[in-house]
């Protein structure tokens, strides 16, 4: 579980994908997730090509001792103004895709700038100029408001912003709306025109946060489905496992009926 702990560490200080390490050292993403998960290490024909794919040490990386860290902080990376560049590339692609109106993944957009801006603070993290066990990466709340504003009356047209929660503690940049702890996660929000007017889909709150998302993660996430512009489907797959849970969240039939109406006619305004 060391190894497999310090191996994701590591991946994520890159600002790599599971997929992006599998494809670099020519091995299947359940690979990396086993490794990962503590159910078995890597088989020594690739342990020096992960051991350069991650920038480290191979004796070090394969060592059992555990690292001693100092408690863990959080550095959060305001976007806009450490990443400028990656954050007005993010909003004109998101504008060009409205314009030609050929939509892909809302996620596509929002993970690549949070993917830049990690590969970017992984390289200070390893040059030891700040020290952080892990990094966060958010826009600023104004910033946010301002670049969703932007989009959402282009045209003059109102436009469906859609928002993902991708693991505790790990909120997609839409939600950044919502306050959460560690106790505490908002999955999920839709909302329409601007400012932000609706309410969280599912609010989960104390030991029910980690059951939910070992759950969410093994059943959606790395079965490799990653939640598209389709949200009443994304929406009754989360429905469907919180109810199983035995969690009764409210509102979850207005709230899927909209998605599915937003679906419906080539009037439906499009997602972002």
């Amino acid at each position: 579980m060391i190894v497999g702990t310090r191996i994701r560490r590591l991946r994520e200080a890159k600002g790599i994908s599971r997929a992006v390490l599998a494809r670099k050292i020519g091995v299947d993403v359940s690979s990396i997730a086993g490794w990962e998960s503590g159910k078995r290490l890597p088989r020594d024909t690739v342990r020096t090509k992960l051991a350069k794919a991650l920038d480290f040490d191979l004796a070090a990386l394969m060592s059992p001792e555990e690292e001693v860290f100092a408690p863990a902080r959080v550095a959060v990376l305001d976007v806009a103004e450490d990443f400028p560049a990656v954050l007005a590339d993010c909003a004109r692609r998101a504008k060009k895709m409205i314009r030609s109106a050929r939509l892909g993944s809302p996620y596509s957009t929002t993970c690549n700038v949070q993917r830049e801006a990690r590969a970017v603070m992984g390289e200070r993290l390893r040059k030891g100029e700040i020290s952080v066990e892990r990094a966060e990466i958010f826009y600023t709340l104004d910033r946010l408001k301002e670049v969703l504003h932007n989009i959402l009356i282009y045209d003059g047209r109102p436009y469906y912003a859609k928002a993902y929660c991708i693991g505790l503690q790990e909120i997609g940049p839409f939600l950044g709306a919502w306050c959460f702890d560690e106790d505490e996660v908002f999955l999920g929000a839709y909302w329409r025109g601007f400012p932000v007017t609706g309410r969280p889909l599912l609010r989960l709150s104390g030991s029910s946060v980690k059951t939910f998302f070992n759950a969410y993660w093994k059943e959606i996430w790395e079965s490799g489905t990653l939640l598209n512009s389709h949200g009443a489907r994304d929406l009754t797959q989360i429905r469907d496992l919180a109810v199983k849970m035995g969690l009764n969240p409210r509102r979850w039939k207005s709230y899927v009926e909209e998605a599915r109406a937003l679906e419906i006619g080539d009037g439906a305004p499009p997602f972002l």
